[in-house]
């Protein structure tokens, strides 16, 4: 089926034409997203902060899945919040009656959510919290987080920072462009990382009750995201899971990562019952607002792309 063109232009006209952008100091910007609610984001992040300040979105696919799956007065998580976009989408979603608990661990990134949560209008709805969300062996420990400012989407647990140096000092600029050159002097870009102190635990420790959905976004630490939130899973009858995904993270982990791997896909397929689809971005048609869903069996989850899944109880 061909698309309409004109229909298009003028549908995308009509989206970006009233978004407003305002500059708050020199490196934050309050940006009013394609669903009306603002956010605060950090000016020097590439790889999330420019989807929301040029297309006023991420993740569209996604977007459809977690609304579909969410209700008024529903309660949420959201671990790898970020900046808050999901939480204040969610939050939107679920209104007053409802909770969003968001969790982010890097403390640079932290204070924009907080003010995401006040510029969205949603501060009575969003509880957010600073901490790596860990297995329950981890509970309150302190750990090393390590991001790249350009792309704080994916700051993890497992990278480690060449030089101990604020996260300002590798902001790309004239002194450091020469660490992502390759010896053909061609743009390569490998991570500036910066190391922040983060503290652990586990999300049984902060949520209690039924939860509707949870939504985890942690760069392959997904496996210990679950380990502690077993309880809550195990007591939430109603709970769908939207999980990000990496078979990498399997093959290329230590021996105990991939026994946790194993462990986590045991517990949510065998002992908890959920079938997994794959979100497939491919088939995401913008007019339409549509998107398809792939089932898989378990072997396929190790053959699969790098994915967003969602999971639910059959």
């Amino acid at each position: 089926m061909s698309i309409d063109l004109n229909h298009l232009l003028e549908t995308l006209r009509a989206e970006f034409k009233n978004r407003k952008v305002i500059p708050l100091s020199e490196s934050e910007l309050a940006v009013q997203t394609l669903n009306g609610f603002w956010l605060v984001v950090p000016s020097w992040n590439l790889d999330v902060a420019v989807g929301i300040i040029r297309d006023g979105q991420i993740e569209p696919w996604t977007n459809r899945i977690m609304l579909e799956h969410l209700s008024p007065g529903d309660k949420m998580v959201n671990v790898g919040a970020n900046f808050g976009y999901y939480a204040a989408l969610a939050a939107q979603r679920v209104g007053p009656e409802g909770e969003v608990h968001a969790v982010e661990a890097n403390p640079v990134v932290f204070p924009y959510l907080v003010k995401s949560s006040f510029w969205s209008g949603f501060p009575n709805i969003i509880r957010a919290y600073n901490f790596a969300a860990v297995g329950h062996a981890n509970n309150d420990e302190k750990m090393i987080f390590a991001f790249d400012p350009q792309f704080i989407g994916g700051g993890n647990l497992f990278s480690r920072a060449r030089t101990q140096v604020s996260y300002r000092e590798n902001i790309w600029n004239d002194g450091n462009i020469e660490s992502v050159l390759d010896e053909n002097r061609k743009f390569i870009p490998r991570g500036l990382y910066s190391d922040v102190e983060v503290h652990g635990k586990s999300l049984d420790s902060i949520v209690s009750g039924d939860i509707d959905l949870i939504l985890v976004d942690a760069e392959g630490a997904e496996c210990f995201v679950v380990d502690g939130a077993r309880n809550t899973i195990a007591n939430s009858p109603n709970l769908k899971m939207i999980l990000e995904w990496d078979p990498h993270s399997y093959r290329s982990g230590d021996e105990t990562r991939r026994e946790s791997i194993e462990a986590m896909w045991k517990f949510l397929l065998t002992e908890q019952n959920f079938s997994v689809f794959r979100i497939k971005p491919e088939t995401y048609h913008s007019i339409k607002g549509t998107v398809e869903l792939e089932l898989l069996t378990p072997d396929q989850l190790y053959d699969i792309p790098h994915s967003d899944l969602l999971l639910r109880r059959d």
